[in-house]
């Protein structure tokens, strides 16, 4: 037999092989990267955060999550919680919905969203209530231009937008109208 004709059966044999192999690697490439686009769905979440000393800094339920795996982006479903400094609870939030991005350092809550800072007493000393609030976890920074409502022991007003340092306790507000009513 020429070793031509069994080069050539050769050649034959490793094309269809290296085509079969090919072919059936790319589907299965396909079907790995159509499954890395799942979501993760979470329900009943508690969350508790301490801060770099072991000390509680805030505690959070969430009655529904998804996340997209391939961003870490979430949907948050009727979130509550609460915020400590040196061991006393300092402020408390409530939304409908929240969208997190950026490992949860940008957050926007949306529907009902109440955001509560605390006085000494544990009682509200001012809130804020409005459809949608922006916030950064980082800078602890919440900011919105839609409508506020605000509501501390001497005044109730409206803003049309807000921005908040929650550390400081730095607020500025837009188009304000309302009551103030000194303590006496």
């Amino acid at each position: 037999m020429d070793t031509r004709l069994l080069y050539s059966i050769a050649l034959v044999i490793v094309t269809v092989v290296a085509g079969f192999y090919y072919y059936s690697g790319k589907s299965k490439r396909l079907e790995a990267n159509n499954q890395s686009n799942l979501n993760s769905n979470s329900k009943n979440i508690q969350v508790t955060q301490t801060d770099e000393q072991g000390q509680l800094y805030a505690k959070s339920t969430i009655q529904g999550m998804t996340l997209n795996m391939q961003t870490g982006d979430a949907v948050l479903e009727q979130l509550k919680g609460v915020q400590y400094a040196d061991g006393k609870l300092n402020a408390s939030f409530h939304a409908d919905q929240g969208f997190a991005t950026n490992d949860y350092e940008n957050v926007n809550l949306v529907g009902n969203v109440r955001v509560s800072k605390l006085s000494d007493q544990q009682t509200p000393s001012i809130t804020f209530d409005t459809d949608q609030l922006n916030g950064n976890t980082k800078t602890n920074q919440i900011f919105t231009d839609r409508s506020v409502t605000i509501t501390s022991p001497q005044a109730k007003f409206q803003s049309q937008g807000l921005k908040a340092n929650m550390n400081t306790g730095e607020y500025e507000f837009f188009a304000i109208r309302g009551l103030y009513e000194p303590a006496s």
